[in-house]
């Protein structure tokens, strides 16, 4: 069982033609020959997204890298604007990796140009946090001033101040079937995708 993919896609194609018995835990990748099990990103992304414009946020700031799960869930992200014809913005999207400190210096350096946003997606509840930190620093209340909603619901989502609003994915199921699939595994490739739920907590405002 691998968690995660990184960049090793075309390493587990090869190693798919093998006799090797595998799975991976992460997003389904057009052309893959392996086994994923992995969660409904775009579902989730357009869900955080579509809580906040129903709050009324219309300049979100999305943060996340370039991942594959990340893009599926940037993909959300566009979908649920496009559905309620708010313009894409290409100054609303920072590219952090999975630490808050890339997250902090990217929302430092938004509110330093003074450019305008009300609401964050973000790709991971570590981004999360590392937004609120900077927003903080500087004085901006979360959330009467910028709702945020991380991915993951970590513990520290639920710990942190204001608690964080965020996307779960059933870990201990994904492990079930992770392991599920790899006693039944009969040499055929067959991707599984579990659901996602938003949690709403303080840092939405509702």
């Amino acid at each position: 069982i691998f968690l995660g993919q990184g960049a090793l896609h075309d390493e587990f194609n090869r190693l798919a033609e093998t006799d090797s018995r595998f799975v991976v835990w992460g997003a389904q990748i057009p052309g893959q020959k392996y086994c994923t099990v992995g969660t409904d990103n775009m579902l989730g992304g357009r869900r955080a997204t579509q809580h906040l414009l129903k709050l009324g946020r219309r300049r979100i700031l999305f943060l996340g890298g370039t991942d594959p799960e990340a893009m599926q869930r940037y993909r959300g992200y566009t979908e649920a604007l496009q559905e309620a014809n708010v313009g894409i913005d290409d100054g609303l999207v920072g590219r952090v990796e999975f630490e808050a400190e890339s997250a902090e210096a990217i929302v430092d350096g938004l509110l330093m140009r003074k450019t305008p946003f009300d609401g964050i997606v973000a790709s991971s509840d570590l981004i999360a946090l590392g937004a609120i930190r900077a927003l903080h620093r500087k004085g901006v209340d979360v959330p009467r001033d910028v709702s945020v909603v991380g991915y993951d619901n970590m513990l520290l989502s639920r710990l942190s101040t204001p608690t964080l609003s965020t996307v779960q994915q059933d870990i201990p199921k994904a492990g079930r079937v992770l392991v599920s699939k790899l006693l039944d595994w009969n040499g055929e490739s067959r991707p599984e995708l579990l659901s996602t739920e938003l949690i709403i907590r303080e840092s939405c405002g509702a």
